[in-house]
């Protein structure tokens, strides 16, 4: 095979890591391996984001968020305290990454080797975040949690820096055996003051991540082979160092001699037969050689001399990079990462070799370029490859209908073409279903639109939404009377409720028991779906949402067949999308192809004038909350609730619905279908007055004045069909 060093011995990445020694607000331990981005060609302009995933892979670190969430990559101009110029983590909850999520935590870290150690620095950059927290869960390999702890932000203050609203800190973790195989950072989303649009939004740049990996040896061929790879690179910079000495061509025999030396060497190493990997000396002999091209570089531009410094800087260099890789070697062969206590002596030997020569900052990228050299030894020859297989889970249950029984099927219909603007400020186009009143005794505010839904309190900035038409829901009736749950033909009409399973809304490939699997967020471990009650259902405003309203329980109720007269019983648990920046509130389907979400450019039908189809889910990387949302009873009467005092709904922070503060009732007034004994579809109209919980998105709940209460009407036709 052919040893893949990582970029960290290259040239270009040696000024960075001298940046980085400088620019971190807690020194990591010398043995951590350390990620600062800035060895990646990302633009230094903000709009143009990129996703780190894989590219640190080499390092032992994988990134990652549920679905497409996480942060991107940004580049940044200034120099900002515990940063390194040019690249850095971003989380700006506010707006979409190229991924199709959010720039938000979670940030998931995969690492192998599992690791002891882990440090972040983290800050708010411009924006003052009232002591923001970042949250960090270390897990090992089955989930269970090892270490977490909770670090502040310090709030704004102006000291006389160049960057007064710029606080940063570092956060950090000691993780016990057997190691952490996955750290979860998390914030508190506590930027902006109350009142503000984005109170709550999360911003947080995040930069030089530090982590110490375990050992996974004990190795004999390890210990020995890594000494024989030091050897050769001190006996090389050795020859060049005499060359440049005198301003002469470097020695071919003088190399030569070297390389000889390092076969020699691997030879015995690989007659140990505990070799823990399956790296050959070619690989890592061209490690070697390309570590001693970038030092040539580094050092003096690969300048033939004679210079008596430069000629000491790399034999000192050579000297140090054989010690420091004998720590890893004492540590391969007992199965451990390499001492601190040497380390730390290896640098000291170096700094006093170079004193008549460079300064502290001439040094450090000459130590740390060693470090990651023996470091990246360390890994090609102790730790093992590992191929990781992942499972995709869908969260919905696909079941085969088994044949319909005698049934009632309920098709949604359109109703106003205009359901009103933000606040109701404009009122809805006729036909309207009812209307909110300053009182009890009916003086009216203004009309409620057909086939709209209404979100929020007394604040609510929310415009009313538009109820999917086409939405087809059935439910089993064996007496006439009595409604029952049905397998319908499938998930889209079917009234059943969920499994018993569930799987992170956030990332359906993760079964879970708790939210906790899936990065706290409320409803974020969801029960998997039987039914859904309608496709997706587009929430205007800014920042907009999507809704998916799935069966929460089984659908029942009440029909008088002869009248058409109904009462149901529908529990949703409502999924909600932060939608944001996206081409469409929800996802379309257009022309067949859903236009973005989590089945972007697959096929898809719709029915419906919204063009929302369960075809096309909103990005799980966007899910904020699964809300509990009852409209029992949905019903073909007339459904009026009041408040005396405005507040109609548990925990609602203003008084009043729909953005009317004096409101104190909602009527919404169904209508019956008519007779339905001839199997004929006939129109008619449902609807409810509900109550709606906070979604704990501080933007959308800010915006919609949640918690409150909620009001939708259902035109559509009723239609009973007997059992053939």
């Amino acid at each position: 095979m052919r040893l893949r060093i990582p970029a960290v011995a290259g040239l270009a990445i040696l000024t960075a890591m001298a940046t980085v020694a400088t620019g971190q607000l807690v020194p990591p331990p010398p043995n951590a391996v350390i990620v600062n981005f800035d060895d990646r060609p990302f633009p230094d302009d903000i709009t143009l984001l990129h996703r780190a995933e894989n590219e640190y892979t080499d390092l032992g670190i994988t990134f990652g968020g549920f679905g497409a969430n996480g942060a991107p990559i940004a580049g940044i101009a200034e120099d900002l305290p515990g940063e390194s110029k040019p690249n850095v983590m971003i989380f700006v909850s506010a707006f979409p990454n190229g991924s199709g999520g959010l720039m938000q935590s979670p940030e998931i870290m995969s690492f192998y080797p599992p690791i002891s150690h882990f440090q972040i620095d983290g800050g708010t950059s411009t924006i003052d975040c009232k002591g923001e927290q970042i949250f960090l869960e270390a897990q090992d390999a089955d989930g269970n949690t090892l270490a977490s702890n909770a670090t502040t932000i310090p709030a704004f203050f102006d000291d006389g820096n160049p960057f007064p609203s710029h606080t940063e800190v570092t956060a950090a973790l000691d993780i016990p055996a057997p190691g952490a195989s996955k750290v979860i950072l998390t914030t508190s989303h506590s930027c902006g003051d109350p009142g503000f649009l984005f109170f709550g939004v999360e911003v947080l740049i995040a930069d030089n991540i530090a982590f110490v990996p375990v050992g996974t040896g004990p190795s004999s061929c390890a210990g020995l082979a890594l000494h024989a790879a030091a050897q050769k690179a001190k006996a090389k910079a050795r020859c060049y160092s005499r060359a440049v000495l005198r301003g002469v061509p470097v020695d071919e025999k003088c190399l030569a001699a070297a390389e000889k030396s390092f076969a020699t060497a691997m030879k015995k190493a690989q007659k140990q037969g505990d070799c823990l990997t399956d790296a050959d000396a070619e690989s890592i002999e061209a490690a070697v050689d390309q570590y001693i091209s970038d030092l040539l570089q580094a050092v003096n531009g690969g300048a033939p001399g004679p210079d008596i410094c430069d000629s000491r800087k790399l034999s000192a260099a050579g000297r140090n990079a054989l010690t420091a890789t004998n720590c890893y070697s004492d540590g391969a062969r007992h199965g451990a990462i390499a001492s601190n206590t040497c380390l730390t002596k290896a640098g000291k030997s170096l700094a006093q070799a170079l004193k008549n020569c460079a300064d502290a900052a001439g040094v450090a990228p000459l130590q740390t370029a060693n470090t990651a050299f023996a470091q990246a030894l360390w890994r090609a020859l102790t730790v093992p490859s590992t191929t990781t297989t992942t499972t995709t889970t869908t969260s919905t249950t696909t079941t085969t209908a088994p044949p319909l029984g005698e049934h009632v099927s309920f098709t949604t219909s359109l109703g106003t073409t205009d359901c009103g603007g933000a606040s109701l400020n404009q009122p809805p186009a006729a036909p309207f279903s009812g209307e909110i009143d300053s009182d009890t005794m009916g003086t009216k505010i203004t009309d409620l639109g057909l086939g709209c839904l209404y979100i929020g309190g007394g604040n609510s900035g929310l415009r009313a939404s538009q109820v999917p038409d086409n939405a087809t829901s059935i439910l089993n009736t064996t007496d006439g009377v009595n409604l029952t749950a049905s397998f319908g033909t499938g998930p889209a009409d079917c009234s059943r409720g969920p499994n018993a399973t569930r799987h992170c809304a956030n990332d359906p490939s993760v079964e879970c028991t708790s939210d906790v699997e899936c990065a706290g967020t409320p409803g974020g471990c969801a029960f998997d779906p039987n039914c859904f009650f309608g496709p997706p259902v587009e929430v205007n405003g800014f920042p907009s949402s999507c809704v998916v309203n799935t069966f929460a329980a089984d659908g029942s109720g009440t029909i008088d067949l002869s009248t058409g007269e109904s009462s149901l019983s529908i529990s949703l648990a409502s999924r909600v999308y932060l939608t944001l920046g996206q081409p469409t509130v929800c996802p379309h389907c257009e022309a067949g192809t859903c236009n973005w979400g989590a089945n972007a450019g697959g096929a898809c039908t719709t029915s419906t004038s919204t063009l929302t189809s369960l075809d096309c889910p909103p990005s799980p990387a966007l899910f904020v909350a699964t809300l509990p949302v009852d409209l029992t009873p949905l019903t073909t009467g007339a459904n009026t609730v009041t408040a005396a005092d405005g507040n109609f709904c548990p925990g609602q922070n203003h008084p009043g619905a729909f953005g009317q503060a004096t409101t104190q009732a909602i009527t919404q007034n169904g209508s019956a279908p008519g007779d339905l004994t001839d199997g004929m579809p006939h129109p008619g109209t449902l609807v409810s007055n509900f109550c709606i919980p906070k979604t704990n998105s501080a933007a959308l709940d800010s915006l919609g004045d949640l918690p409150g209460p909620g009001s939708v009407s259902l035109p559509g036709n009723s239609q009973f069909v007997s059992a053939p």
